[in-house]
């Protein structure tokens, strides 16, 4: 019989390499993300005996705080946006408080528990601990995908269901991944680009063998009407809930249609262009707003300028340093998109489909990214650099995979995942005394 301190040990060793990397990797996440979760701070202030708590918050979190305090009021607000991560962090301050440990936390320990599952994607796919271990490195020292997935926004929780719905899928639990699909799309409804990739990935699949559309599409057709009408069952069932409960909307349907009209509305007008990277709109009051088209999303000639979502500057004398500092700025391994995308179509025709992991990360690549070319060019639809984070994944795993052949390609993927933890270090959001004099060593920005 064992005995209790031997417990753990002999679980531990009972694992996997992917989970126990899983859970390594969920902890350490984690813990970053509540070293640093109470900064910035808000101002706490007595008005007229009321309790009022202002600033402190980072980028969008300008529009879903406030938001969520409607919520805890009965209010129903933000109706173009899907309710359930609002709702999730709306119940994590009911329990913390309208602080940012209340804010925070359920995005924080659900993007931490998102990357956690790329792991376990990871070799479901490929069998390789190699390119499982370096699809988890980029994906879990990813500067932005880390920041937006700190924050009171919409985007952890739909990362965490996204993801936990396409190990269900991996598996063929593809009841179970529709539900997760729903609870995703119910979170954030940009997920719909990635379910797509997903579905194109499993018909691809099935063509390969059958190598008759029809017969293929026969075949197809039950997981894809289970995909998508369970999925769509919870979206709406989530819809209904929420509207009845809010009094919001009299049916799902014309909260859906107010959804739809809003963001056919989000047009920008370019006044000055620099196609086909980005282009300048003169907003009502005359100032000037740059629109980082998909392109330059990727491009290692002209990148995107690091969006400012939160930054505090400290003087002293001629020392200048950023103790905080969100940034929703690229990753060095961004701009192998292009060449990963390619490299996994050929290995697609070149395995006449048989490179089942390529083949998964040239469709989730394509569908998850290539939309917003058709978005931002042909409807002029305004596009922002954080709608990339949801490819990331395919990128990591494609990158991985295409540089573990060789000695060679080995030694870059090893170059690209150190200036990726150097880049991590550098823009990480929240900076210690200690961290600022390190990087002034180093004669980095800090």
């Amino acid at each position: 019989m064992l005995e209790p301190q031997n417990l753990l040990p002999t679980f531990v060793k009972r694992l996997r390499f992917d989970q126990k990397l899983a859970i390594a990797v969920f902890i350490i996440l984690l813990g970053l993300r509540l070293m640093i979760i109470n900064s910035p701070s808000p101002e706490v202030k007595v008005v007229d005996g009321e309790t009022r708590v202002e600033g402190g918050l980072v980028f969008d979190e300008a529009h879903y705080v406030p938001a969520v305090r409607k919520l805890l009021r009965g209010e129903s607000v933000n109706h173009e946006h899907p309710p359930l991560s609002k709702l999730l962090i709306a119940a994590s301050m009911l329990v913390f408080g309208d602080n940012p440990l209340g804010w925070r936390l359920m995005p924080s320990l659900l993007s931490s528990a998102a990357v956690a599952l790329i792991p376990l994607i990871a070799y479901r796919l490929t069998r390789s601990r190699f390119a499982t271990f370096f699809t988890t490195l980029l994906l879990a020292t990813d500067v932005m995908f880390f920041n937006i997935g700190t924050i009171a926004m919409l985007d952890g929780p739909a990362f965490f269901f996204l993801l936990l719905g396409t190990y269900m899928f991996l598996q063929t639990r593809y009841t179970s991944a529709a539900i997760f699909f729903g609870l995703a799309f119910l979170s954030k409804t940009s997920i719909v680009f990635n379910v797509a990739g997903l579905l194109l990935f499993s018909f691809l699949a099935v063509y390969i063998r059958h190598g008759k559309i029809l017969e293929s599409v026969q075949n197809w057709s039950p997981l894809f009407e289970k995909t998508v009408l369970i999925g769509l069952a919870v979206f709406m069932a989530g819809l209904t809930v929420y509207d009845i409960g809010y009094g919001a909307y009299s049916n799902p349907f014309a909260h859906l249609d107010y959804m739809l009209n809003y963001h056919a509305q989000l047009k920008y007008n370019c006044t000055e262009y620099e196609l086909p990277l980005r282009c300048t709109v003169v907003n009502q009051d005359g100032s000037t707003s740059i629109v980082d088209l998909p392109l330059s999303w990727i491009s290692p000639i002209s990148p995107f300028a690091a969006a400012p979502y939160m930054v505090v500057t400290m003087t002293a004398g001629d020392r200048v340093w950023h103790p905080i500092a969100y940034y929703g700025i690229y990753s060095p391994y961004w701009w192998t998109t292009a060449l990963v995308l390619v490299y996994s179509l050929y290995m697609v025709v070149k395995s006449r489909g048989e490179d089942t992991v390529n083949l998964f990360v040239f469709s989730w690549t394509a569908m998850s990214y290539l939309p917003y070319f058709a978005l931002a060019h042909l409807l002029q639809r305004w596009v922002y650099t954080f709608y990339f984070l949801p490819t990331l994944p395919a990128v990591a795993l494609g990158l991985s995979m295409m540089l573990r052949e060789d000695r060679f390609s080995r030694y870059v993927l090893y170059g690209i995942a150190a200036l990726q933890l150097i880049w991590f270090f550098i823009y990480f959001p929240v900076k210690s005394d200690t961290h600022i004099h390190i990087l002034e060593l180093l004669n980095l920005p800090r």
